[in-house]
C-alpha cells in the first residue's frame, strides 16, 4: 500500500490534474482529471478503494502516468463515505458520476463511446453497482467496457463479518446493493481481475461475478500472479500485460512499443 501511495503522490506533483471538479451538489462529489493532451480521446474512470469508509481521489493515482503517457484521459473519482452517507447513496452518487462524465465526455477530452469505467476493492463494487444499474435501465451508450480488480459482488458474506457494523444494511438493501444479485442485463465487456495472493474470498468473488456476467456477454477473468489487494496495480504498470491487451482493444489504443515505467 506504500508503494501504491507514493507512486500516487508522485503522480499528483507530476501530472498536476485539474482537482476538485464536482459532478454533483455535495462536497464529496468530486474528482480530479489528468488529461491526455491532444484530440480527444479514450478515457478511464476509477473508483478507489478503501472500504466505503476512507480514500480519496489522489489516493490511487499509481497509474495516472501509465495511462496519460498511452494517450488515455484518468479520471479519479471519489464519493462521500461511510458514516456521512449510506451505501444506497453512494451507489447513487457512483452512477451520477459515470452519467456526469460520460455526458460531459467532450469537454473531458474524451472521445464518445471510448469510456472504461474501472476500481479497485470497494470501489470495484461501486463501479460495478453503477454499471449493473445502467444495465439494468437500458443507459450504457458511451461505456466502451469495465475493467474492475479485487472487488466483493456479493454482500451477503461481508454481512456476516465486522463489515455488517458500519455498512447497516437490511436483507433487502444487501442484495439491491450487491452487483452479482441486481445484475439482470449484459454489461460492456468486461474484464475482472483479482491478485493470485488475495484472500480466498476476494478470488472466489472475482470468480462468481465473471461467471455470472459471462453468461449474458463478453467477460474475462484475469488472475494476477502472486499479487496481493494491493499489489494488482503492478499490472498496469506494464503495457505487454492481458490489462493492458485489454484496454488496447475496447479502447481502440495501439499496442505499447516500450515498457512503461
Amino acid at each position: 500500500m506504500a508503494a501504491v501511495r507514493e507512486r500516487s503522490a508522485r503522480n499528483v506533483d507530476a501530472l498536476a490534474p485539474e482537482r476538485g471538479l464536482a459532478y454533483g451538489p455535495l462536497p464529496d462529489q468530486r474528482y480530479d482529471l489528468y488529461r491526455a493532451g491532444g484530440d480527444a480521446g479514450p478515457g478511464l474512470l476509477f473508483f478507489h478503494g478503501g472500504q466505503w469508509q476512507r480514500g480519496n481521489a489522489g489516493l490511487f493515482a499509481a497509474w495516472a502516468d501509465v495511462l496519460v503517457a498511452r494517450g488515455v484521459t484518468f479520471v479519479d473519482g471519489t464519493t462521500t463515505q461511510i458514516p456521512n452517507a449510506r451505501l444506497p447513496e453512494l451507489i447513487d452518487q457512483a452512477v451520477a458520476l459515470v452519467r456526469h462524465v460520460r455526458d460531459n465526455a467532450a469537454d473531458l477530452g474524451i472521445a464518445p463511446g471510448r469510456l472504461a469505467v474501472s476500481g479497485q476493492s470497494s470501489g470495484a463494487h461501486l463501479a460495478a453497482s453503477a454499471l449493473v444499474r445502467l444495465a439494468n435501465e437500458g443507459d450504457l451508450d458511451g461505456i466502451a467496457c469495465a475493467f474492475l480488480f479485487s472487488g466483493n459482488y456479493d454482500l451477503q458474506p461481508l454481512m456476516l463479518s465486522y463489515r455488517a457494523d458500519y455498512l447497516q444494511l437490511s436483507e433487502a438493501e444487501t442484495a439491491a446493493c450487491s452487483p452479482l444479485l441486481s445484475l439482470e442485463a449484459p454489461l460492456p465487456p468486461a474484464l475482472i481481475a483479482c491478485g493470485g495472493a488475495e484472500t480466498d474470498e476476494f478470488q472466489r468473488q472475482s470468480h462468481a461475478f465473471q461467471a455470472a456476467l459471462a453468461k449474458l456477454g463478453p467477460a474475462e477473468l484475469r488472475v494476477i500472479p502472486d499479487a496481493n489487494h494491493f499489489q494488482v496495480f503492478g499490472d498496469l504498470y506494464q503495457p505487454d500485460t492481458p490489462s493492458w491487451h485489454f484496454l488496447e482493444a475496447h479502447l481502440g489504443l495501439s499496442a505499447a512499443s516500450a515498457a512503461a515505467e
